[in-house]
C-alpha cells in the first residue's frame, strides 16, 4: 500500500501538508508535472522528492504510478453513517468476532469478581477512561480511572485489581509505564487499543483491539515545532466499554 499509517507518521509538518493535498486531489496530482505541484504547494521540487522516498518510491515518476495503481488513502471515520453497521465499523472478521467475543467474556469473567477497577487513559482516551468509572459505578460497581499519567501508583496489593487501559495507538510511553507499574504491584491488565501490534496488547493479560484507520491534524505550534492531533474516532471504545460493563454488571446480578 502507498500510504501506510507507519509511513504517514515518518512526515514532517510539510510533508504532512502535501500527503493531505495529495489525498484531496488524487486525479489533478496525477496529471501534474513534479514542478507543477511544487508550484501548487509553493515547495520545492527537492521537497517533493523527499516526500516520494518517504513513501518508499524511487522519484516522482514512480510514486505517481503507485498512485493510479493503488488509489488507497486512509479515509477518516467520523460518524456511523458511513457504515453499514457496528461490524463493519470495527472492521472484524468472521472468524475475529467470535474471538473478540471470547475475549470479552474472559474480561467479564475477571471484572466480575475484581475488588477494584481501574480505568487509564490519556487525552482523548483519558476522557473515555472517565466515562468508563463513571459509567461502571453508575450501574452499581464501584470504579475508579487516572487520566494524568504522572499521578504515582499507589504501593499496594493489587492482586484483585483490574486495570483498563485505553490508548489508541498503544504506543504511549507514559501508559506503557504505567501499565506495567501496575502489573508488578499484581493487577490483571486489559488493554483497548486501535490494533494489535503494539506494546500495550503485548503487556496486556487480555488485549481487546478495533481497527478503523486513523486520523489526525499537524498543529504547528511556537518556533514551528508540529504537535500530531488525534482525531481518531472513540466509537469502538465506547462501544466496548458499555459491552463489558453491561455484561459484568448483568452477570454479578445473576449471580446474587
Amino acid at each position: 500500500m502507498l500510504f501506510t499509517q507507519e509511513k504517514i507518521r515518518s512526515l514532517n509538518a510539510i510533508e504532512f501538508g502535501i500527503y493531505e493535498y495529495i489525498q484531496q486531489n488524487p486525479e489533478k496530482v496525477g496529471k501534474l508535472k513534479i514542478r507543477e505541484l511544487a508550484s501548487e504547494l509553493h515547495v520545492s521540487t527537492a521537497t517533493i522528492l523527499r516526500f516520494c522516498k518517504k513513501l518508499g518510491c524511487s522519484g516522482y515518476t514512480e510514486f505517481k504510478f503507485k498512485l493510479k495503481e493503488n488509489s488507497i488513502f486512509p479515509k477518516e471515520v467520523n460518524s456511523l453513517n458511513k457504515v453499514e453497521s457496528l461490524d463493519d465499523y470495527l472492521q472484524l472478521g468472521i472468524d475475529e468476532a467470535e474471538n473478540l467475543e471470547q475475549k470479552i467474556n474472559d474480561v467479564v469473567a475477571l471484572m466480575r469478581y475484581a475488588d477494584k477497577i481501574i480505568f487509564i487513559g490519556e487525552g482523548s482516551s483519558g476522557i473515555m477512561a472517565k466515562y468508563g468509572a463513571r459509567y461502571l459505578t453508575t450501574l452499581g460497581k464501584v470504579a475508579h480511572y487516572t487520566d494524568v499519567p504522572y499521578v504515582p501508583i499507589p504501593v499496594e496489593d493489587h492482586s484483585k485489581s483490574v486495570v483498563i487501559g485505553l490508548s489508541i495507538s498503544g504506543e504511549t510511553i507514559t501508559m506503557i509505564d504505567r501499565i506495567t507499574g501496575y502489573k508488578d504491584l499484581g493487577a490483571k491488565v486489559v488493554t483497548i487499543t486501535n490494533g494489535k501490534d503494539n506494546p500495550f496488547c503485548k503487556l496486556a493479560d487480555h488485549a481487546l483491539h478495533y481497527d478503523i484507520p486513523q486520523s489526525e491534524f499537524i498543529v504547528v505550534g511556537p518556533k514551528k515545532v508540529a504537535f500530531r492531533i488525534s482525531t481518531t474516532s472513540q466509537v469502538p471504545v465506547v462501544y466496548l466499554i458499555e459491552t463489558l460493563i453491561n455484561r459484568c454488571v448483568e452477570e454479578k446480578r445473576q449471580g446474587v
